[in-house]
């Protein structure tokens, strides 16, 4: 049985309007009576919730928004109160001048209001940093920050994005000097009503501006070196209260109308995976030859401090849960995994039916996908350093290529390289900087060198019947050749790359990248940057027809290291920014799901029922799954019944549960999106939706 979802359940109760001893109406009310000492949160290995949904276990309805340092948010009981501490310490780790350790609570419907709280610096003035209160919080890049500063100041400023690459987007309204005793309580308040937003230490005045760049949102604490807080209170007046209550029900009349428009997710299969089952470590793929999709499930075994790992079983299941075969020796302590399992199935050597590909050591092994059986292997290249591979220098304090004598794959995937007509090349690389090309018959091809990110696109922009390879801020032609890189425009690496004519309509092809702390990058394809957007360490891309009466298909990223979970819709056609929404404070593979097959997309969350979901591209919660205790870490989005629409492939170590529509279609033409090919996947590849439609066969 999971554990009850009890984190939607407590913010709704805290944040019920209820009368305050004043007249006016309290919205929000702590003392952190309600918590037991001890940490605040708990939260996975941190870059484990990039992929996966793994419950992050706040109480008195906090979300944490930074996902670097969960662990330092801690509850104590002093002289019977209890209080709650941030003890992080070092600010040039943490922060970097640029992320901020944050805890909201509150509803992005909040209007106007006031936010007090009871604050002990506890920083020593010499090593003291940004400690206070956060109102009109939009996203954990845009909000107002009031509170004690660096060199015994009082801050009151706004945070509206960054101003260049690791720069904060600092707003100051307000800075004056004041002395203050590091032990002794102060009280915060803000009052916050339209443009004017007064500020007050323990009842004085200290800040009285007019400034409305936000309109209403969260509430937060922010501490960048230690802080002590004792209550929290959000009062409004019993009209502006009025008002919200009123923009409550709209939006959840909303939310009610359109999720009763779309089919309810409804269970298809339910497979057990006991002792062999795996994280987001599964290949589709159809392995006997039945003209089925197969399911193969990967274990591994991680060293060098996870950035490596090694094989270490593999089992395959077709859908009704039935085993093929298994290699190696299955153990649940092997299930995890937070990078890319280097496994692909795909008909390499162009007989019609599939083998699977995978590195194991030094060698690359292919199976015969009927059997497991051995077919045949080769060994991988040497481990040595080049030269030229000047983006070494960025990865070799934690990637370490250099302690052993072979390579470890990072990843495998397929190209039509030679003109063949056929996916038959193979190319194999390390984590980041070299990248070998083979084809079907395991012989070298060409090498290259750059900062490779992690796993390539393949797209024939040049129209020869050849594929490019677009990898990191980099285009290689067909025969290793750069054609043109942003190595020395960009810095970081490059999470997903992608390309293609997105608008639609012949005016062009466009280069979209998620270049982590660098943002959103949308060049032309002569590699000259079109657009800039500096929305923080944009994770993971992907693009579908998530707004149908926009021109072209919409860029979709997600955030993580920093600010993970916001969300924000670019153009295909312009490369602009259409909106943003943040409804969650992790990770997600973000794919597009034809679920309705009437044209528009949706992007799934996860599948967990509280905090999951699929979004469309207003970010409204649109379709949710039911509370039967699915597994819901990881997902894939998958056509399997043969109806175009997608299915839901939802798992965790334990088990895979298959979602389908609880309503057949109705139309007479379906939409049927082309997607990237299965003997691609990868954690790190931008799933794109290709609009097409099928008629409908009655």
């Amino acid at each position: 049985m999971k554990p009850t979802h009890w984190l939607g359940t407590l913010l709704i109760l805290g944040t019920l309007s209820v009368p305050a001893q004043n007249g006016r109406v309290r919205l929000y009310y702590t003392d952190f009576s309600r918590l037991s000492p001890g940490n605040f949160g708990e939260q996975a290995v941190r870059g484990f919730p990039e992929y996966h949904f793994i419950p992050r276990r706040f109480t008195d309805g906090w979300d944490i928004v930074n996902n670097r340092g969960p662990e330092e948010w801690k509850v104590f009981e002093l002289e019977g109160r209890q209080v709650l501490d941030y003890l992080g310490y070092n600010a040039e780790v943490w922060t970097r001048d640029f992320t901020y350790p944050i805890i909201v609570t509150g509803e992005a419907l909040w209007g106007d209001y006031s936010l007090e709280a009871g604050v002990t610096p506890l920083s020593r003035p010499d090593v003291a940093d940004l400690r206070g209160v956060v109102f009109r919080y939009q996203s954990g890049r845009q909000y107002y920050f009031y509170g004690f500063g660096p060199n015994q100041t009082i801050l009151l400023r706004y945070r509206d994005g960054e101003k260049g690459f690791n720069q904060d987007g600092w707003h100051e309204l307000g800075s004056t000097q004041q002395a203050v005793d590091p032990a002794r309580e102060y009280r915060l308040r803000v009052d916050a009503y339209g443009s004017k937003i007064v500020c007050r230490l323990d009842d004085k005045i200290v800040f009285s501006v007019a400034n409305d760049r936000f309109r209403g949102g969260r509430v937060g604490l922010l501490a960048c070196s230690p802080v002590r807080f004792h209550e929290v209170s959000v009062e409004t007046t019993a009209r502006e209260n009025a008002a919200y209550c009123e923009r409550r029900k709209k939006q959840n009349d909303e939310l009610h109308a359109l999720r009763s428009q779309n089919p309810q997710p409804a269970l298809w299969k339910r497979i057990a995976t006991p002792g062999f089952g795996a994280a987001r470590a599964i290949r589709l793929g159809d392995l006997d030859g039945d003209g089925r999709t197969d399911l193969l499930v990967v274990q591994n075994i991680p060293f060098f401090g996870g950035n490596y790992h090694q094989i270490s079983c593999m089992t395959a299941l077709d859908l009704d849960g039935n085993v093929l075969w298994q290699i190696g020796k299955p153990n649940s302590n092997h299930a995890y995994v937070s990078y890319d399992p280097a496994v692909q199935i795909h008909d390499i050597d162009d007989d019609g039916a599939c083998e699977v590909i995978y590195a194991h050591e030094r060698r690359i092994k292919v199976l015969d996908g009927r059997t497991g059986r051995l077919e045949t292997q080769f060994q991988v290249p040497e481990s040595r350093i080049q030269p030229e591979e000047k983006s070494w220098k960025e990865y070799k304090h934690y990637y370490r290529r250099d302690h052993l004598p072979f390579l470890n794959v990072d990843c495998i995937s397929f190209a039509d390289l030679r003109g063949s007509g056929r996916p038959l090349d193979m190319i194999i690389k390390d984590r980041h900087t070299r990248l070998w090309a083979y084809n079907n018959k395991l012989e070298l091809l060409w090498t290259a060198s750059a900062n490779l990110s992690h796993f390539p696109y393949f797209y024939d922009l040049d129209h020869d019947g050849k594929d490019e390879v677009f990898i990191g801020y980099s285009l290689l032609d067909h025969d290793g050749r750069t054609v043109w890189t942003l190595d020395d425009r960009l810095q970081d690496h490059a999470d997903g790359i992608c390309a293609g004519d997105f608008c639609l309509d012949g005016s062009g092809n466009r280069v979209f990248i998620a270049a982590s702390d660098d943002g959103v990058v949308v060049a032309s394809p002569e590699g000259k940057i079109l657009r800039h957007h500096r929305i923080g360490h944009a994770q993971t891309p992907s693009v579908g027809q998530f707004r149908p009466e926009i021109p072209g298909l919409e860029f979709c990223n997600i955030n993580y290291w920093g600010e993970p979970g916001l969300i924000t819709l670019y153009s295909g056609c312009t490369g602009d920014e259409i909106t943003r929404f943040e409804l969650i404070h992790a990770g997600s593979p973000i794919m597009p799901v034809n679920w309705r097959g009437d044209g528009q997309e949706f992007i799934l969350l996860s599948t967990n029922p509280a905090e999951g979901g699929m979004v469309d591209g207003w970010g409204r919660r649109v379709v949710m799954f039911p509370s039967d205790d699915h597994p819901d870490m990881a997902y894939l989005v998958h056509d399997l019944t043969g109806d175009p629409r997608d299915e839901i492939i939802t798992w965790d170590p334990h088990a895979i549960w298959i979602y389908t529509q609880s309503s057949a279609f109705s139309g007479e033409r379906i939409y049927a999106p082309r997607r990237p090919p299965t003997y691609n996947e990868s954690n790190y590849v931008p799933v794109i939706s290709w609009p097409d439609w099928k008629e409908v066969r009655r």
